[in-house]
């Protein structure tokens, strides 16, 4: 094999990697507008339920009618949308690798020991920055293993996170 091909060979094999890397990236990028479309929903939902609620307390105020159970099923929407709103945000930091303090919840890298806005030590809990797997168009899980710079200071090599 000549050098040329050696060098056609090595340029094909980087640029395959560069797309697979940017492929990932997008499907990333992708996924977390998703989130945030779904998150937005959410809240428009709450506040829709929230002025639902107030209309059956008025009407309950002005009426001689029993709305208890109009008014627990009005407080379970809400609790649940609230829910649903904290998973999705909760999604959104697993694929930005981000933490939140317990302290101000200001969102932190996951390797951070202190939080950027208070100081505070952040939980001593560990962290699962790794992304749920999402399947590609082939139905295939794409690995979304977080990366880091090793010690070795070798660029671009896996390192478990823990």
């Amino acid at each position: 094999m000549s050098r040329f091909d050696e060098f056609v060979d090595e340029f094909v094999f980087m640029a395959k990697n560069a797309a697979d890397v940017a492929s990932k990236k997008t499907g990333e990028v992708v996924e977390i507008g998703k989130l945030k479309y779904q998150q937005k929903q959410a809240e428009w939902d709450l506040e829709k339920a929230y002025a639902k609620l107030g209309a059956i307390y008025y009407e309950s105020q002005n009426s001689h009618e029993d709305f208890k159970d109009a008014i627990f099923l009005a407080g379970s929407e809400i609790d649940e949308l609230k829910e649903k709103i904290k998973q999705t945000e909760e999604s959104i930091r697993a694929y930005r690798k981000l933490q939140r303090c317990d302290k101000c919840g200001a969102d932190n890298e996951v390797n951070a020991l202190f939080c950027s806005r208070c100081g505070s030590p952040v939980s001593d809990a560990p962290i699962d920055a790794t992304p749920p797997a999402e399947p590609d168009k082939a139905g295939a899980p794409i690995d979304v293993t977080p990366y880091a710079e090793p010690e070795d200071n070798e660029p671009g090599a896996p390192v478990e996170v823990e």
